[in-house]
């Protein structure tokens, strides 16, 4: 963190600048902020040379540079002790999708005997600062798997989704909980919870898929039940991508074809006027597998035809 003089200052330019002024003071009082290196006197730091800049220099501000130049030193020599752990918070600060920090972090806090359970709460502030930080989350998830307790996991990835509803990373840790602790209870009411607040998130559809398919699997019950559900979600929003591409998921395996409600459903939109691509689509592919099944012509016309109008 920077001296308390750079937060002061910046406290004080608020009162009388513009927004982008702040901005640009701020940034620039952060880079003039230094790595305090007293504890490293022992210790070579080893900064990048120009050809291993690259061509294309990045612009880093000195504490950077100071940072890495040492952790580098530190890394090389794989020494684990107190100041190297508190290195590495400082370079995962500065850059938290670097790999190798959280991997050599993981390390230290192994061999030092770390409370892991005060490194997960670690990883949840910095995840509030870069939500959709990879190797964040998957520092979390060696965490919890170390540590062999999910408590709180759950609770943390519904705030998480609460904030986006469509964080990937957020939505990939909950499917590894539930997967990994057999945590299924519930979670089928969660995923039509996401649903009902976002039908076009596309990341809740394809949890709610997992969900069944590890557990009931879709048997011709369920399947009749999710086939009522999507439907009614298709008939308020027809261009759903989302909605349309799990009702094709959950037909896949018998067949569009099979499914006759579902395709009346379909030709009813198609009368109403309803044209969306996804419908022209559905019904092309179920067409086309009945004619296959039947050879009847009059599916194959069908099919060409709907296809006509999806490509126009």
């Amino acid at each position: 963190m920077c001296p308390n003089i750079c937060g002061i200052a910046c406290f004080v330019v608020l009162l009388i600048l513009s927004p982008i002024d702040i901005i640009f003071i701020c940034t620039m009082a952060e880079s003039l902020c230094v790595f305090n290196s007293s504890e490293f006197k022992d210790v070579q730091p080893i900064y990048l040379s120009e050809e291993e800049s690259g061509v294309i220099n990045i612009s880093c501000s000195k504490k950077f540079e100071d940072v890495y130049a040492y952790f580098r030193a530190l890394f090389n020599k794989q020494e684990i002790s107190e100041r190297a752990l508190k290195l590495t918070e400082e370079a995962a600060n500065l850059n938290p999708a670097n790999y190798t920090v959280w991997y050599y972090r993981r390390k230290i806090l192994k061999e030092l005997n770390k409370d892991l359970k005060k490194e997960v709460e670690f990883c949840s502030r910095m995840t509030d600062e870069t939500p959709k930080n990879y190797q964040i989350w998957h520092h979390r998830r060696l965490l919890i798997e170390i540590l062999n307790d999910p408590t709180g996991e759950l609770e943390f990835t519904q705030s998480m989704l609460q904030e986006d509803y469509k964080n990937y990373h957020a939505w990939q840790h909950r499917q590894w909980l539930i997967s990994h602790f057999k945590l299924w209870d519930n979670e089928l009411v969660y995923s039509e919870e996401m649903i009902k607040k976002d039908a076009r998130n596309n990341s809740a559809w394809n949890y709610r898929y997992f969900v069944i398919n590890s557990t009931t699997g879709f048997d011709a019950q369920v399947t009749e039940r999710e086939i009522q559900m999507t439907l009614e979600n298709i008939k308020k929003l027809p261009h759903n991508e989302s909605a349309w591409n799990y009702l094709n998921g959950i037909v896949e395996d018998r067949g569009p074809s099979s499914f006759e409600n579902v395709v009346n459903f379909c030709e009813y939109l198609l009368s109403q006027k309803q044209t969306s691509p996804q419908l022209l689509a559905f019904l092309y592919t179920a067409y086309l597998d009945k004619f296959q099944k039947t050879e009847d012509e009059n599916f194959k016309n069908k099919a060409i035809k709907a296809n006509v109008r999806y490509a126009s």
